[in-house]
Order: C-alpha cells, then sequence, then structure tokens
C-alpha cells in the first residue's frame, strides 16, 4: 500500500527509517574513539575509488580495489579492541541493574577519599550491565562487604594486593589485585602512570564506573566510557557517583574532556600490555 499513489510505499519509508537508525547507532558507537578519524578516512578512499570508476581510471581503479580488500581485513586486526567493545555495548542487556546501596556507596567514596588524603593508590571499578567475571578471574576472589576498614587494607602500601584493582558487584567486593586492560595506546593518556591507564582501559571496553585515586598527587577521578574526568572533592564525588549509578546519565552530563583536550599529568611511560599497578609500577598478564 503506497502513501501517495505512484510514490514510496509503506515499506520504502520504513526501509529507510531502519537504515537510518542503524547508521546513527553506528556512529554513536565509534564517537569519541579513534574509529572515528578512521571512519573518516574511509569516507575518503570510498570517494576517491568512485570518483576514479566514474572518470574511468582504470588503473587508479584497480589498485584502490585491491586495497580496499586487504584494507578490510586490515582493520579488522588493528581495530579488534574497537570492534570488540562495539559488539559487547550492542549486547548489554537492557534491565536496570543492581548497584551498590546507599551505605556500601557512602563507604565507597569515603574509602577513597582517605586514600586519596593519605596518598595511597587505589583503583576500584563498579560493575554496572557488563559482566567483569573475565577481569575477577585475574585476582584473588572474595566475598565480602563494603566497608572503609577493608578497602584500606587492601590498598594499604606494601599489602599483597595493592597494586591491583577490585571490582564492587551490588554491596559486595568480589575479586581484588584484579588487572585491567590498559587504555589504547592513542597518545592522548600516554604521560598517565598505569594506574589511571588502567582505569581508562577497562572503562572503554565495558561500562564500569572506575573510581581512582593518585598516590602522586592525592587526587580522586571517575573514568567511565574511554575518558578520565576532572579532579574531585568527597561531595562531589558522591554525587556524581549517585547520579551514574542510580540515575544513568548519558556522558555529556558530565565534565568529562575530550581525549584531545585531556590534560596530561607527569607520570613514567607505562607499557602496553594489560595492568593495574602503581602509579609508575608495571604489571602484565
Amino acid at each position: 500500500m503506497s502513501l501517495i499513489p505512484g510514490s514510496l510505499s509503506v515499506r520504502d519509508v520504513l526501509d529507510v527509517l531502519l537504515v537510518a537508525f542503524l547508521v546513527y547507532q553506528g556512529y554513536l558507537l565509534v564517537v569519541g574513539t579513534r574509529a572515528v578519524n578512521v571512519l573518516r578516512g574511509i569516507v575518503v578512499f570510498a570517494g576517491v575509488w568512485a570518483a576514479a570508476e566514474l572518470l574511468g581510471l582504470t588503473t587508479l581503479s584497480y589498485i584502490l580495489g585491491r586495497a580496499g580488500t586487504v584494507g578490510l581485513f586490515a582493520l579488522v586486526v588493528l581495530f579488534q579492541p574497537e570492534l570488540r567493545a562495539a559488539l559487547e555495548r550492542v549486547g548489554r542487556p537492557r534491565g536496570r541493574e543492581t548497584g551498590p546501596s546507599g551505605a556500601a556507596l557512602q563507604d565507597l567514596a569515603r574509602a577513597l577519599e582517605r586514600l586519596a588524603e593519605r596518598k595511597t593508590g587505589a583503583l576500584i571499578a563498579i560493575e554496572r550491565r557488563t559482566p567483569l567475571g573475565e577481569y575477577a578471574a585475574t585476582g584473588v576472589q572474595l566475598d565480602a562487604l563494603i566497608s572503609v576498614p577493608f578497602l584500606e587494607a587492601l590498598f594499604a602500601r606494601n599489602a599483597p594486593l595493592h597494586d591491583g584493582g577490585v571490582i564492587v558487584q551490588g554491596s559486595r567486593v568480589v575479586a581484588a589485585g584484579c588487572l585491567f586492560p590498559l587504555q589504547s595506546s592513542d597518545g592522548t593518556y600516554r604521560r598517565y602512570g598505569t594506574r589511571h591507564r588502567a582505569a581508562i582501559g577497562l572503562s572503554e571496553v565495558t561500562d564500569a564506573v572506575v573510581l581512582v585515586a593518585s598516590e602522586e598527587r592525592g587526587s580522586m577521578r571517575i573514568a567511565l566510557a574511554g575518558r578520565l574526568g576532572p579532579d574531585l572533592n568527597g561531595t562531589e564525588l558522591r554525587e556524581q557517583l549517585r547520579t551514574l549509578l542510580y540515575d544513568r546519565p548519558t556522558l555529556g552530563d558530565f565534565p568529562f574532556p575530550r581525549r584531545a583536550d585531556a590534560s596530561a599529568v607527569p607520570s613514567p611511560p607505562a607499557s602496553r600490555s594489560s595492568a593495574a599497578g602503581g602509579e609508575g609500577e608495571e604489571r602484565s598478564l
């Protein structure tokens, strides 16, 4: 049945709307990542290829065609982390996750605040919809209620699990001493320490809210969706955690800098392997 005789049918309109929806969702998956620049390059490449075909430039068209075939396989290899993250985001359950209780959230914020005051490094990942079981398996399995003394003991200097990350599910600590993937080496956060890059790296491939305390500067920050937020005081930390875990806002609701605008904090260079160590320490799988 056509909307207008001799014009578009309902099926045609539905087809266009679905394509537009898929294109928009694809854009949301790559926006804010290094894949955006690659996508622009692909558009330019396709434009030159189409122009060569239209102008009858046989040799150039042949070369670009061959390069395009090889390039598709190369892109899959080079951007495996981004593709994995995109597919994981598509497959995330849409239900509302169970976050920490109000008391547990207060204990998390207070523990991080006290650790930062003492310039004791800390790395805590709060699970949301994406399961963190594979990262929990790299550390020591626990099943403990969240409390300020317990978290302080885990991250105390010279403690066995000090250099790893802690994973929180609901109101319980399920693992400590965990290894998190480092932030992809696109140069944006290359001057940050390993702990900060591990926080950013985990937030790139999951929807976890990752808390990090610096042992050099005594600062507290939140990593979310591959970006590192600004320094926070105790009140700001509590407000942002409450909003992120209960109200579920978009990233644009927070003052998280874009990658190109991220400020650098001097620290020793980090390795490219998976890690969750101290500011200047390297730990790899």
